[in-house]
């Protein structure tokens, strides 16, 4: 039966993942762990740092404005942001060699009603990405969010449901080196707003 062994992470917009070696310093402790090797088989086969997920640049946040011209601040329905996701990786497989790797992550949004909203009831959608399948479906995969905003509050926190990610394992593909990113699904005025004014006054 394949091994099955977990490695969890956390990353916010802000942080970075960090990842941890562990070796032995001087020669007598490379013996005590050559030794310790047979009393722990997990020890030979060191499991991979989880691959890399991210934020794909000038796509974390999107600004939707009412029909129109209008580009003030007067004009906005809302705004979202992602703040952040959590999760787990696991490696599957036995004596160091690992078939596949599978993902699980939550994707944190804060979302603000803007003055030109009409109703309390919003929809959008983010994608989860991984480059090196694109553009086969498996690819790139897109997630559609309904927000309530309560009566007496016009910003709130969600966490959406749990996005499940496995990814195959090959000779040239190990795991650490998959990049996954994660955004909003952006028109093309909202990208290039995105990327071209950053400072854009905020409704929040």
């Amino acid at each position: 039966m394949a091994s099955l062994i977990s490695k969890k992470f956390f990353c916010s917009k802000f942080k970075n993942i960090f990842k941890i070696a562990i070796f032995c310093f001087t020669a007598l402790t490379v013996a005590g762990c050559e030794a310790a090797k047979d009393l722990n088989p997990w020890e030979s086969y060191p499991v991979p740092p989880c691959p890399k997920i991210q934020l794909l640049k000038d796509t974390d946040v999107i600004t939707v404005f009412r029909s129109g011209v209008g580009r003030d601040i007067t004009d906005i329905r809302y705004e979202a942001e992602v703040n952040g996701f959590t999760g787990n990786c696991e490696y599957i497989g036995k004596k160091g060699l690992y078939s596949k790797v599978k993902l699980v992550i939550k994707v944190e949004f804060e979302i603000t009603r803007g003055p030109a909203a009409q109703s309390r009831l919003i929809n959008f959608s983010y994608f989860v990405a991984i480059p090196e399948f694109y553009p086969k479906p498996s690819g790139r995969k897109i997630f559609v969010v309904k927000v309530k905003f309560p009566e007496n509050r016009n910003t709130v926190r969600i966490v959406d449901e749990e996005v499940e990610i496995s990814i195959p394992l090959n000779g040239s593909r190990k795991g650490p080196g998959s990049e996954i990113y994660i955004g909003f699904q952006l028109t093309p005025d909202q990208l290039k707003l995105n990327r071209q004014n950053r400072q854009t006054p905020r409704i929040k």
